[in-house]
């Protein structure tokens, strides 16, 4: 059988001389890995150059095992602005990493991959380091580990100025409730609002999220304490609140 799909190039390596494995995330397959067999040898069935963060068409074929047959690739968008801005290309490097690293082969989300499609879109334009949370906290409601921001996790009181975010507890608790949980920390009532503000506004209105530099050191800390605790994901230790200037 004979698929035609678009999708990202997540991660590639060479295979013997002339030809390359890539991990893909698709529309219809989620992510796979495919090999393009005779690539280095400028098959015109190739006309892209499959860069990492590269939004392709492919003609493949699935099958049971673990790499199918790429036969065909021609480039959608190569998302130029990256190699011209380290830091945008280093936001865009988490995000592609953080898809590779969580989600299982064929485990189709079209979902994911229209907010990974949106969250490039708006990179372009958009401060690197709000496009990278705003990824982040969709990716979560999305996958259903969704933090809960709107309201204490144990007696449901509502947000106020006196919560605590508990990343292995998956939200807010409040004073009362928080008890003896060792990694819960106080998180402003504007952190928490921010949050749920991105998990219920779609694109591109969620763009139009404008917070303090203090409110972003939140969101981030909240985060990457988050995604460690239930991905074992690190990648966010080098991504620093510095990255707020002009441009980036």
């Amino acid at each position: 059988m004979i698929e035609k799909d678009s999708g990202f190039i997540l991660r590639r390596y060479n295979f013997r001389e002339t030809s390359l494995i890539a991990s893909i995330y698709t529309y219809k397959f989620g992510k796979i890995r495919g090999i393009f067999k005779g690539f280095y040898s400028k098959k015109r069935e190739f006309s892209s150059g499959l860069d990492i963060f590269s939004l392709n068409e492919f003609i493949f074929y699935p099958k049971r095992s673990e790499i199918w047959l790429v036969s065909h690739a021609d480039l959608v968008s190569d998302y130029y602005f990256l190699r011209e801005n380290i830091s945008k290309a280093k936001v865009a490097a988490v995000i592609f990493n953080f898809i590779d690293k969580t989600m299982q082969l064929w485990d189709r989300n079209t979902y994911v991959f229209n907010l990974v499609n949106n969250c490039l879109s708006l990179l372009e334009e958009e401060r690197s380091l709000k496009i990278l949370y705003i990824f982040l906290i969709k990716f979560l409601t999305l996958s259903g580990f969704e933090p809960e921001f709107n309201h204490c996790l144990d007696c449901k009181s509502a947000l106020s100025n006196d919560f605590l975010f508990s990343a292995s507890k998956g939200g807010l608790l409040c004073r009362k409730c928080s008890g003896k949980i060792a990694d819960a920390g106080r998180i402003s009532a504007q952190a928490s609002k921010s949050l749920l503000y991105i998990q219920n506004t779609d694109f591109p209105l969620v763009s139009r999220l404008n917070s303090t530099l203090q409110c972003e050191e939140e969101i981030l800390s909240i985060l990457k304490s988050f995604v460690s605790y239930h991905f074992g994901f690190d990648g966010l230790a080098n991504i620093d609140i510095a990255q707020k200037y002009a441009g980036v």
